[in-house]
């Protein structure tokens, strides 16, 4: 009877290992694919005027703990699922951000947007909270977009106004494109309720800058 070497036994040792590791942990996850949305990038006439607008510091937008992520989220019904395939350029509070401040930017006829600074002096501020920026499976599937904002007089001394705006749209598949889309499509519609916000309250904050 012939005998197997050490090594032939180590060596079919380890085959079975490794084909029981591939049973017990499954497929290998997809490749990651990172996902862009349209912050309006390009030049827009609104800027020509900047000179002649107020300038309105920006905050850095804050979210909530579970949104602080790049990973695309799911909502069903109460539960927030992170993808392990789509993710964004960057964190969506910040992606947010920049398309608040490109739409100020173009869209406002009394702000222009500036980097808030501490220690200079800025006529009004804005500050807020994005809380939500999740794909919705409910209704046919919808992207959502969510966020609370504070309008405060000069630098930061009393909250002017605050406001809760929301924006929807519809998805056509959950595909990572259609996802994209679906985000540039709400961002689009959430940021013009924004910027009608912030002129509605010039009035007030002109009121304020003349009482100091």
């Amino acid at each position: 009877m012939k005998r197997f070497s050490p090594v032939a036994v180590w060596i079919v040792f380890s085959l079975i290992l490794a084909a029981s590791l591939a049973g017990c942990f499954g497929k290998p996850p997809p490749p990651q694919q990172f996902l862009r949305v349209d912050l309006g990038q390009a030049p827009c006439p609104g800027s020509a005027n900047a000179q002649q607008r107020l300038p309105l510091g920006i905050k850095p937008l804050k979210a909530l703990e579970n949104l602080d992520r790049t990973a695309v989220l799911t909502a069903h019904d109460n539960v927030l699922t992170a993808s392990l395939q789509y993710y964004w350029e960057g964190a969506p509070q910040d992606l947010v951000g920049q398309a608040l401040r490109h739409g100020i930017e173009c869209q406002s006829a009394s702000l222009t947007p500036v980097d808030y600074q501490p220690r200079v002096t800025h006529d009004a501020v804005l500050t807020g909270q994005l809380t939500a920026f999740n794909v919705d499976e409910t209704e046919g599937g919808r992207f959502v977009v969510s966020l609370h904002l504070d309008l405060w007089s000069r630098n930061l001394g009393t909250r002017i106004s605050s406001g809760d705006f929301n924006a929807y749209a519809p998805l056509d598949n959950f595909s990572g494109d259609a996802v994209a889309k679906a985000a540039s499509d709400a961002l689009g519609r959430v940021v013009p309720k924004v910027v009608t916000w912030l002129d509605d309250g010039l009035p007030r904050i002109q009121k304020f800058m003349q009482q100091q």
